[in-house]
Order: C-alpha cells, then sequence, then structure tokens
C-alpha cells in the first residue's frame, strides 16, 4: 500500500481522497458519519475531504511552523523591537522570528516579505504580533486575506503595546501628508509649466 504525502493546501473529491487513503466510497462515507474524519459539505451535498483530515489518518506530520512578526519605524525605536521580540519569545519560544525598522506604511520590507513568501509557500501556521498594526499600517484586511487562503492566522497576543503608538503614528500621518504635498506639488508645477509654454507660444 502507498501513501502519498500531501503539502499543499487543498481540499480532495471523494474519488481523489479514496485513491490517497486506499479505501472505497462506502468506507470514506461511512468514516464521515461516525466522525473518524471531516469532510466539507459543499452548497450542492457533495463531500469534499481537506488534505489536514487525510493527512491526519495517514499520520503525516504537520511540516508548517509559528512565526512572530515586530516592528519599528526607525532606529530609535530599537529598544521597542526588542520588547516586542521578547515579550513574544516569551509567550511563543518555538516561533521563527521575523522583524523590520522601517515604516507600516511601506510593504518592501524584507522581513515581512520574507514572512508573506513562507506564508505563500504554505509554511505558516500562526502569526503572532502584538499589534495589527507591526504588519501593516493599512491594507491589513489584504494581508489577512491572503493569510486566510493559506489557512495561516494572525494572532494579537496581548494588547499592551510597550511603543510610542501616538509617535509613531504621527511620523507616519506626516509621511503620508508629506508625499501627498510633494504629488500635489508636482502636479501644480506641471500645470504651471504648460501654462508658461502656452503664454510663450
Amino acid at each position: 500500500m502507498h501513501y502519498y504525502a500531501i503539502y499543499m493546501s487543498r481540499i480532495y473529491t471523494i474519488r481523489e481522497a479514496c485513491d490517497i487513503l486506499q479505501v472505497d466510497a462506502t468506507t470514506l462515507r461511512r468514516w464521515d458519519r461516525e466522525g473518524k474524519i471531516h469532510c466539507i459539505r459543499l452548497s450542492n451535498n457533495f463531500r469534499r475531504v481537506p488534505e489536514e483530515e487525510i493527512n491526519r489518518i495517514l499520520g503525516i506530520k504537520n511540516n508548517r511552523v509559528d512565526a512572530i512578526y515586530a516592528r519599528v519605524s526607525s532606529n530609535d525605536q530599537k529598544s521597542d523591537l526588542y520588547n516586542q521580540i521578547e515579550r513574544l519569545k516569551a509567550l511563543h519560544p518555538d516561533a521563527l522570528v521575523y522583524s523590520d525598522i522601517r515604516s507600516g506604511l511601506k510593504f518592501n520590507r524584507k522581513g515581512f516579505n520574507e514572512l508573506l513568501n513562507k506564508i505563500e509557500n504554505n509554511e505558516i501556521n500562526n502569526i503572532y504580533i502584538t499589534h495589527k498594526d507591526r504588519l501593516a499600517r493599512f491594507g491589513f484586511d489584504l494581508i489577512e486575506t491572503i493569510c486566510g487562503m493559506h489557512n495561516t492566522n494572525i494572532v494579537e497576543t496581548d494588547g499592551g503595546e510597550i511603543i510610542s503608538a501616538n509617535g509613531e503614528l504621527t511620523r507616519d500621518m506626516t509621511s503620508i501628508i508629506t508625499s501627498f504635498s510633494a504629488r500635489l506639488y508636482g502636479l501644480r508645477s506641471h500645470k504651471m509649466k504648460n501654462i508658461l509654454k502656452a503664454v510663450k507660444e
């Protein structure tokens, strides 16, 4: 009898699951009724079998791991970054650590992108953070959706932020205003150049 390791997150039809588990459909449906395997019911009442259930029955260990993500916006907040990591590691000592010193408005963060790559490869079970704005100031819902697609949970482990949240938020808002002002100035400058060009002509 050959067992096949399933690593990508997906669901299987009854026929596919039977082929992997080397049982017939009658047995699989009976297991579902008896609670020995947990199937998903579609709107048409058809059964689908999650890969986690197949792996559980085959005795295949889950190779996915937990991760910690910590972030601050600037180098003068390094002590706050270390505090985040220390507190999260105390609660989740076996979790991998990813961190960044960069604004939460930016998505080109090394630690964040390494973590995102692991999520997309279905390697992360849980992400532990002190607060959701550690992952992103804006766009958290999108990150949460991506994680959900890969069966990754985002867990806020405590609400007590050591970071000066008001100061960091002020810095981020200033960054937004500065960026907006620069773009607005650029548009006005471009418009003025066009006006001057038209006058000269």
